[in-house]
């Protein structure tokens, strides 16, 4: 009987890499299927795809980072993609797209300090990585750090000095701490980058108006109106 139990046993060892070759190209099979019918735009099958590839291979992370970033594609703030995310920095913790997703979703959430927690680990593993960087001075400056938000942001635009939704959010942080000459710079800067926005000149117009500067307000709100000038009245004929 031992003899026997032995035979099985050397089987069943025997038989085992070969089935979990199997399973892994199988898995991959499922998650290239996710990738090509994602590229294709049904959603739907790469859902379905990339969380058969997660379940072939519960240990592999890539597979719940895709179907983490479709789940929150398709089900913003919903509880799954969070899931997938969280799964996916357990089984790749030194991959920089995972902590950046995680914290995007945290973010998403209004979980500040965890979305912080994760960009930083993303930045720490790849410190060119402008997108992790902006998300991350805008989840300091919604947390109410301030000072280590613009310290941030100012390193995107030093990269981008076009980056006008950077340059917005830096203008309003500059005159939340009474940087007034800073607020106008990013003002000028976002009008500069937008010349043909009239939005961008109003609200350097209106910062002019309440720090106390009625002419450059003035010609502020010239420059606005003459590119979306009032349409001319219509005088109805006289019967």
């Amino acid at each position: 009987m031992k003899r026997i139990c032995l035979i099985l046993l050397g089987l069943l060892l025997a038989s085992t890499p070969s089935w979990a070759q199997s399973v892994g190209a199988a898995a991959r099979g499922a998650f290239k299927d996710g990738r090509e019918a994602q590229s294709d735009g049904r959603a739907e099958v790469a859902r379905k795809a990339f969380a058969r590839a997660a379940e072939l291979a519960p240990e592999w992370g890539l597979a719940f980072l895709e179907w983490g970033i479709l789940e929150e594609t398709l089900d913003p703030k919903g509880p799954l993609a969070l899931e997938c995310l969280r799964k996916a920095a357990t089984l790749a913790p030194g991959n920089p797209r995972v902590h950046f997703h995680l914290g995007a979703a945290y973010a998403h959430r209004d979980q500040h300090a965890d979305a912080i927690r994760e960009l930083k680990s993303a930045l720490a593993l790849r410190n060119d990585f402008p997108d992790a960087k902006r998300l991350l001075g805008l989840s300091l400056a919604a947390s109410g750090a301030h000072p280590e938000a613009i310290q941030t942001l100012e390193q995107v635009i030093d990269a981008d000095r076009s980056n006008a939704a950077v340059w917005s959010t830096l203008a309003d942080l500059y005159e939340q701490e009474q940087r007034t000459a800073d607020a106008e710079r990013a003002l000028v800067a976002i009008t500069t980058a937008q010349p043909q926005v009239a939005f961008s000149w109003v609200r350097l117009a209106q910062f002019y108006e309440r720090t106390g500067s009625p002419q450059k307000a003035k010609q502020a709100f010239a420059k606005a109106e003459a590119m979306s000038p009032r349409p001319p009245r219509k005088m109805r004929k006289l019967k």
